[in-house]
């Protein structure tokens, strides 16, 4: 992706060539788009995104003044959000595939059913397994062909992708009638002392929110 200083030296560049004030835009346009398009092109931005020429939401590039700017907002949330879905897959144990294909999406406390890369910015993200053996795997408690801490990992990486994004991991509670075979209702004692007969179990989860 071009950087801001290269763009502004090309832009520099055309206006010492005398361009006539329309010319500019028009370049100014080109180059603006240009990058944008290719930043998705490259996965370093995802494909949804608002504009803003000259303070205008919404406006179209080729309305920018000579000496005007255009930003691209980009969201980053449903990109992230689609990153850490994919990884959890991944590193997911595969013998069935129930386990794998059970990663589910909770935004603002409710499922998500659209495409995951059309979370809103500014939502609070959270990717969970309610399979009830979810936590033996993540903590290691079940021997699987995959090293346990599978949250944990997709969590770093996350990060790591995603500096203006935080990621945490987290145990929560199921409510009743949100997903799927969940909560999971304890028929005997743990080990840890939360984990007692007849109480609903927590889950392992990713929690993905903007960082201010």
């Amino acid at each position: 992706m071009a950087s801001p200083r290269s763009v502004a030296r090309n832009i520099r560049l055309f206006r010492d060539q005398a361009l006539s004030p329309a010319a500019q835009s028009a370049y100014l346009a080109r180059v603006a788009i240009n990058a944008r398009d290719t930043a998705v092109r490259r996965g370093d931005a995802p494909p949804h995104w608002t504009t803003n020429v000259d303070g205008r939401q919404g406006a179209p590039e080729s309305s920018v003044r000579p000496d005007g700017f255009i930003l691209y907002k980009f969201n980053v949330m449903g990109l992230a959000a689609k990153a850490a879905l994919q990884l959890c897959k991944e590193r997911s144990p595969v013998r069935s595939g129930r386990y794998r294909d059970s990663w589910v999406v909770v935004v603002e406390g409710k499922p998500w059913t659209d495409d995951v890369a059309d979370v809103p910015e500014g939502k609070e993200v959270m990717i969970v397994n309610p399979q009830p053996y979810a936590r033996k795997i993540d903590t290691g408690a079940m021997k699987m062909s995959v090293p346990p801490g599978i949250v944990e990992a997709v969590r770093q990486s996350i990060q790591r992708k995603f500096p203006t994004v935080n990621a945490a991991r987290a145990f929560v509670t199921v409510p009743s009638g949100l997903l799927d075979n969940a909560p999971y209702i304890l028929r005997r004692n743990g080990r840890a002392k939360d984990r007692t007969a007849g109480k609903a179990i927590t889950y392992p989860a990713l929690i993905l929110t903007r960082r201010t």
